[in-house]
């Protein structure tokens, strides 16, 4: 099974006249870009997609405002996809598809962690830096991850701050990128994820058909 690890994206001159340098990197996955991608399509084809803010500072207000402002800065970053967001998850058509945005996260987290705790309500302990802020974003299905992207930008204090806005969106589209491997002519994305419960082992191949044990 292939896995890949994504390149760091360092946006334009780091974005030094208004918010500072922000870098993104994917985590290490069994899906490509393309197969994420596919994913997205279908969670977000007749409607929004649930994204969560969690853990965010103090200083930037409630759960609900952080996420509602994460998922209006989302909507419409990615390249080639009309996918938007929502912070309501009634809101969403196809709410088991979510992504999460995990403020100041433990080094050691790894997405598939993320996603489970996500789906079990566990509290995760956050690390918080005196000049730098940290934005974990996890794309999750019913507590298996199918996505994961680590940014890091200057510290954000208030939620007005556009560095925040460039955060997500920088995040979102290193996760979604167009391609991040060399793809042969009519080659099919890679939609498999590994199952991190070893009791049900399996491979999700297909967004359409759910999980094949």
């Amino acid at each position: 099974m292939r896995m890949f690890a994504g390149r760091t994206l360092i946006v334009g001159a780091c974005l030094l006249a208004l918010t500072g340098c922000i870098t993104a990197r994917n985590t290490i996955q069994f899906t490509d870009s393309e197969g994420r991608r596919a994913y997205l399509r279908y969670a977000g084809a007749d409607g929004p997609v649930y994204l969560r803010a969690a853990n965010p500072p103090a200083s930037l207000g409630d759960h609900g405002a952080v996420g509602a402002a994460l998922a209006e800065a989302a909507s419409g970053a990615i390249f080639a996809l009309p996918t938007t967001f929502t912070a309501n998850i009634g809101a969403a058509p196809n709410p088991n598809f979510r992504i999460i945005a995990l403020f100041d996260a433990e080094e050691s987290l790894s997405t598939a962690d993320l996603c489970e705790s996500e789906a079990k309500s566990t509290g995760l302990t956050a690390a918080r830096y005196a000049d730098r802020s940290n934005l974990f974003l996890a794309f999750c299905t019913q507590g298996q991850a199918l996505a994961g992207t680590k940014v890091s930008g200057p510290k954000i204090t208030a939620l007005s701050d556009p560095s925040l806005r460039e955060m997500i969106r920088t995040g979102l589209r290193e996760m979604f990128s167009q391609d991040d491997r060399q793809r042969e002519r009519g080659e099919p994305p890679v939609l498999g994820t590994i199952s991190g419960n070893p009791s049900s082992f399996g491979f999700r191949l297909n967004p359409l058909e759910g999980l094949v044990n």
